[in-house]
């Protein structure tokens, strides 16, 4: 015959309230919200600009009677958008145009964001050449300042002329060569803060979304 064993009531009772522990444990799971972190990155890497136009001539160049796609971009048009785009920041540029509604025309709008994303990326490549023209001009300074104190090391240590003639030699290849080693290092480097916002917003802008938001 078995043994039969009484479980005592403090025992029920301990089970009891780790089950209601439990239960607290997942409710508090189920009601704590799951972060939106990533939604809020999403949403901050997204920037959108919104320009409001009455005729295309407030995009492009007054003085330019050719076709859009060939029309050079009104210097208003460029000047207001790059300073809406001045703080840096990553990720999708979107930027909508708010024109009456006589505007509306598929074809034209088709134009419009070719002719807009062509200039971009051109303008793009342009900086992005006078930034990498700089960086050269950078490497032979400091080539020019590396030549200069090593002819400056050489004469002095061969002793190749007299001591007037190094003296006078000092003076002019010594400041020389630490001017082009600094300024070449510094373009190399830094290159021009300018052209790199120019080149970070162009190069943004040429893979930007366009649309048209048409108000009647």
């Amino acid at each position: 015959m078995g043994t039969i064993i009484e479980t005592p009531a403090a025992f029920d009772n301990h089970k009891i309230d780790l089950w209601d522990a439990v239960k607290c444990d997942r409710k508090e799971a189920v009601e704590t919200p799951i972060p939106k972190k990533k939604e809020e990155e999403h949403i901050q890497d997204i920037q959108d600009v919104s320009v409001a136009i009455d005729t295309w001539d407030d995009i492009f160049s007054d003085f330019d009677p050719g076709p859009v796609e060939k029309r050079v971009l009104s210097e208003d048009f460029l000047t207001e958008i790059k300073k809406r785009l001045r703080e840096p920041r990553r990720g999708q540029v979107t930027v909508t145009f708010l024109a009456p509604a006589v505007l509306k025309d598929e074809e034209s709008e088709r134009k419009v964001i070719r002719r807009l994303k062509q200039y971009f990326k051109f303008r793009s490549l342009s900086v992005l050449k006078e930034i990498n023209d700089l960086r050269r001009r950078g490497f032979y300074f400091v080539l020019t300042g590396i030549c200069s104190l090593a002819t400056l090391t050489f004469l002095a240590y061969y002793k190749t002329v007299g001591e007037l003639t190094m003296e006078l030699i000092g003076i002019i290849l010594m400041p020389l060569g630490w001017f082009g080693i600094w300024e070449g290092f510094s373009r190399i480097i830094e290159p021009s803060p300018y052209m790199k916002k120019d080149y970070g917003i162009f190069s943004r802008l040429a893979k930007a979304n366009i649309k048209f938001n048409y108000v009647s």
